[in-house]
């Protein structure tokens, strides 16, 4: 008796640890689409690189483009921008002054930081903060409406932006020697291919950076629990109608109902996998026989994944790696939790 009471109780603490270790899963797998999500969000635009130097526009070069597609039946949104570091700035009246990230910009600041007060080609004499660089300032994150100097120009606060790096954005003036080298470009889905062209006849041969693939990268690791656990399911009842088999009538009834499982969970997954899958528009061809279309777009997407790559990370970057980043571990927490679950489970 009392071993049957031993058995039952470590067999209910089984139960209880792969309940526990199932909601785990389940936690980390929630996390996982979460960042993906957040990820997705961060892609949706297209962004920009300069070929080096040369590529690269001017302020004066910049803003003939802005007024150029001003001039446009539809005009596209977008911002020109560059990242200079070891700029000083200071806080009017406070005295104290931080070394700092300036992010200058020609364009809509939205693009790169959605959910904060716009800046525009016409915000020139407004800035936007982050958290890290407000605090050194001011000493607090309540700063809009106060007042910094950056390279003898006056700009008022607009709004303090979420972030744990040193830095600043605004429009950049006359006076303000620099380099756009980067851009990013809203775009309506479905017509990926002709904003981009439209971009590059408006601000020159640019590179386009993939970032869409950090998004299917981090969406194929999440789709991998779903999967496992279908593919799970199938063999379980695979083999459960296996053992019925071997029973005798009783056993052939059990068999049909194991086997109408598998073909229901086949069906199911794929029509699920049909359903959810989503091909991107641009790699749609116009003419299915037309197959020098594939040959040309792996060409353009290995080219702009490579630009992703080499390109150097700055600070509006950041966000979207963090995201693909915690994405991938989260994911792989989830994998890894699922596995052990189920070898758990077939042990009980």
């Amino acid at each position: 008796m009392k071993r049957i009471e031993a058995a039952d109780r470590k067999k209910w603490r089984a139960w209880c640890l792969l309940f526990l270790l199932g909601a785990v899963t389940l936690f980390c797998f929630g996390k996982a689409v979460c960042y993906a999500e957040i990820l997705k969000m961060q892609a949706s635009k297209l962004n920009f690189a300069a070929h080096g130097r040369q590529g690269a526009l001017d302020y004066a070069g910049a803003r003939s483009a802005q007024e150029e597609n001003q001039k446009q039946d539809h005009p596209l949104e977008y911002v020109n921008w560059t990242q200079t570091d070891g700029v000083q700035v200071s806080a009017s009246g406070l005295g104290t002054m931080v070394e700092s990230n300036a992010l200058l910009l020609c364009g809509r600041s939205d693009l790169l930081f959605p959910g904060y007060a716009v800046l525009d080609t016409g915000a020139e004499y407004g800035c936007l903060l982050s958290s890290a660089l407000s605090g050194r300032l001011f000493g607090g994150e309540d700063t809009r409406g106060l007042i910094v100097e950056v390279q003898d120009r006056k700009l008022e606060v607009l709004d303090v932006i979420d972030s744990e790096e040193i830095f600043l954005a605004y429009e950049a003036g006359e006076e303000d020697p620099c380099s756009f080298d980067r851009a990013a470009v809203s775009c309506v889905s479905g017509e990926i291919s002709k904003t981009e062209e439209r971009y590059q006849q408006i601000c020159g041969g640019w590179e386009r950076l993939e970032g869409r693939v950090l998004v299917w990268i981090a969406e194929g690791a999440c789709f991998l629990l779903p999967c496992i656990l279908w593919i799970f399911l199938m063999c379980y009842c695979a083999e459960m109608s296996r053992a019925a088999g071997r029973m005798e009538r009783a056993g052939r009834i059990e068999k049909i109902i194991w086997k109408a499982l598998l073909y229901l969970l086949l069906a199911g997954g794929i029509l699920l996998l049909i359903r959810n899958a989503r091909i991107p528009e641009d790699m749609i061809p116009a003419k299915w026989s037309d197959f020098d279309f594939w040959t040309e777009y792996g060409k353009e997407l290995g080219a702009s994944c490579q630009a992703l790559i080499r390109s150097e990370k700055k600070i509006p970057d950041i966000p979207m790696m963090k995201a693909f980043v915690k994405a991938l571990q989260w994911a792989v927490a989830a994998v890894v939790g699922e596995i052990v679950f189920l070898r758990r489970f077939r042990k009980i």
